[in-house]
């Protein structure tokens, strides 16, 4: 089933690519062109099947399009909405896979119009570039769609039915919920892995044997201290107020271990951990991780 005769993916890099390979596997698109400013992306792109065709002017990418995919870092997308709007066709939907949804909503749907849906699948790697492209990425995942009272409901469910052929299980809420849910689910975990990496490697320059005794639990708790380090400074500061008031229940959460750990209050700390262990066990039963 087509979903769009063509597709213009806007930034093939680890979520671009992986769209173009699953709309390819899927028999989702007739065609799929990418879009990437770097020759070598571009040609990885066409090298793993994530694109058939590929070129670095959005502009003419997007004039036979049906559908348009921005997946640029979250600072750029408004703007590449905006480069490219003189030349989109009439009927031509457009969304996004920006990790924050206020400003870029509010943004696009002031350039583009009814056309535009927001969206962000829950999925992706601490890798970048299309050589790190899955085609069953967003399988299973939770993808978030952000309507607004604007938003026309046949562009809707061409972004919803997009989600589903791809696997994916669709979410809608609406923008301010989206950013202040993942700044805590998604956006925290990545500062919370810096602020470690940092902390452990001042402790390794004191002493060098850190790094010998750093095993498992480093490796796994700092895997997301590997992401793009500008990627992560312009979503945190997208999702400023949200990610402070995440920032701010981490902070609460430790200092009550650590006065627990001042007290000796071993019945406390244990209280603390058991609860931990509690609600892990509930956000997998009824999140998209678990299944």
């Amino acid at each position: 089933m087509l979903i769009a005769d063509t597709v213009a993916v806007i930034g093939i890099g680890l979520i671009g690519g992986s769209y173009g390979l699953a709309l390819k596997a899927r028999g989702l698109a007739r065609c799929v062109i990418g879009v990437a400013r770097r020759e070598t992306t571009r040609h990885i792109a066409r090298s793993v099947g994530a694109a058939d065709e590929t070129t670095d002017d959005a502009r003419e990418a997007v004039r036979e399009a049906d559908l348009v995919i921005l997946c640029t870092p979250v600072g750029s997308i408004a703007d590449m909405a905006q480069h490219i709007a003189p030349t989109l066709q009439r009927d031509c939907v457009v969304t996004d896979a920006g990790s924050t949804k206020v400003g870029i909503v509010r943004d696009c749907e002031a350039i583009l119009g009814r056309r535009f849906v927001g969206g962000h699948p829950m999925a992706g790697s601490h890798e970048t570039g299309p050589q790190w492209a899955r085609a069953d990425l967003f399988v299973g995942a939770t993808y978030v769609l952000t309507p607004t009272p604007q938003t026309d409901p046949a562009a809707l469910e061409t972004v919803r039915t997009l989600a589903e052929k791809l696997g994916a299980r669709p979410l809608l809420l609406d923008a301010l919920t989206h950013d202040e849910l993942v700044a805590f689910t998604s956006h925290l975990p990545h500062v919370v892995a810096f602020a470690l990496a940092n902390a452990v490697a001042a402790k390794q320059k004191e002493n060098p044997h850190a790094a010998q005794l750093a095993a498992s639990g480093f490796r796994d708790m700092t895997r997301l201290a590997a992401s793009d380090p500008q990627l992560w400074t312009d979503i945190c500061l997208a999702n400023r107020d949200a990610v402070l008031t995440a920032i701010a229940e981490f902070e609460r959460q430790l200092r009550a271990l650590k006065s627990a750990l001042v007290d000796e209050d071993a019945t406390g700390f244990t209280a603390a951990l058991r609860a931990a262990v509690e609600g892990r066990a509930s956000m997998l039963e009824h999140g998209s991780l678990g299944k």
